[in-house]
Parts: C-alpha cells; sequence; structure tokens
C-alpha cells in the first residue's frame, strides 16, 4: 500500500508540473478484457474475462502530445486449461504511464505500467498472494478515438514485462514464464479539455 501512494504522489507532483504548460483534463475508465498467462511448460493457461476501473489524467505537453497516467483497480483470472487446482483471481492497483499523440479524435498510446497485487485466492478461495511479485512490470500500447469533450473508446495491448507469479519451485505452479498478456476494450470520460 506504501507504494501505492508513493506512486500516486509522483504522479500527482509529475501532473502539476505539467499543468502548468498545456491543457489538463481528468476522466473515469472502464475496461473489460481478456486475459492470460503466457503458456510454459508446466501450466497452460486459458484465456478469461478480466475487468478494470479507475481514474485517467491527460496532461497536454504540445498539440500533439500528451502525458496520460492512470490509476486502476483490476480484476483478472488467471486459468488453466490442464490442472484445476492452479486456476487463481488476483486484485491489483496498475498504473500505466502512457504517452499518447493525439491527431484530432484519434490516438496512439504507449507506455510503461507498473502494477501491485493487493489480493490473491485460488480456486478454494484461500489466500495465495505469496506466490505472487509485490511489483510486476506491463508495456500497454493502443490505439483509440476521443467523440468530442467527452467519451472516448479504445483498444489496447497489455503485455508483461515481468512475471506476475514467482518464478522458483516455492509455489505450486512451478517455474517458468508467468507473465500477462492481456487485450483490453477501454470506455472512458474525460472532464476537461
Amino acid at each position: 500500500m506504501k507504494k501505492c501512494i508513493i506512486t500516486f504522489a509522483l504522479l500527482m507532483g509529475a501532473l502539476g508540473a505539467a499543468r502548468a504548460q498545456q491543457a489538463t483534463s481528468i476522466g473515469l475508465t472502464v475496461a473489460y478484457g481478456r486475459d492470460r498467462l503466457l503458456n510454459n511448460n508446466q501450466y497452460t493457461s486459458a484465456a478469461h474475462s478480466a475487468y478494470q476501473a479507475g481514474l485517467t489524467a491527460n496532461v497536454g505537453l504540445s498539440d500533439h502530445w500528451a502525458f496520460h497516467p492512470e490509476v486502476l483497480y483490476t480484476m483478472r483470472y488467471f486459468d488453466t486449461s490442464n490442472d484445476e487446482s492452479l486456476n487463481r483471481d488476483i486484485n491489483t492497483i496498475d498504473v500505466p504511464l502512457l504517452g499518447r499523440y493525439h491527431v484530432g479524435g484519434l490516438f496512439l498510446e504507449a507506455g510503461p505500467e507498473v502494477s501491485f497485487p493487493i489480493k490473491a485466492v485460488n480456486e478454494d478461495a484461500a489466500n495465495v498472494k505469496s506466490e505472487l511479485n509485490g511489483v510486476v512490470l506491463n508495456y500497454v500500447a493502443g490505439v483509440g478515438y476521443r467523440f468530442g469533450q467527452g467519451p472516448s473508446l479504445g483498444v489496447r495491448y497489455e503485455g508483461g514485462a515481468s512475471n506476475v507469479f514467482k518464478n522458483d519451485a516455492s509455489t505450486v505452479l512451478g517455474t517458468g514464464k508467468f507473465k500477462t498478456s492481456s487485450v483490453w476494450l477501454v470506455l472512458a470520460y474525460s472532464f476537461g479539455s
């Protein structure tokens, strides 16, 4: 939780510094995704629905460029097609730090994302948070369209730069790649310019 607060404070500081330069907007976002772990020898992942909701900001840096940070609450369900006892439900706080390039209403976005797990359970609802890494790094790339001053619709891909689960024999998941691979449909509404 301390890491989340520090990250949020740094975001707000960056927003305050950048706000003096160009127009800034804040907003709300919700997303539906299909999420899975990259397959490895022991864990065969199946795609599953995932959900996000949170706050966004868009800080204009020039006529076309903007800094677009978000703070998202994410619910992921990692399911395996070969052993139900390895299924995991995970809730995280995700902080994408995106750069956006705007041309009219169209925008392209990309950047890193830091993810902090806050809850993880198995099929029996037992706490398995100790199986997760405390901080996970991902990358995000997407495209979207903003309709006038408020609503926008986009599609993004989120890939794992680091493992969601610990990559060692201390967990029942075993060793291997445990990086996320997600596609999101994102609906957002911005307040401001």
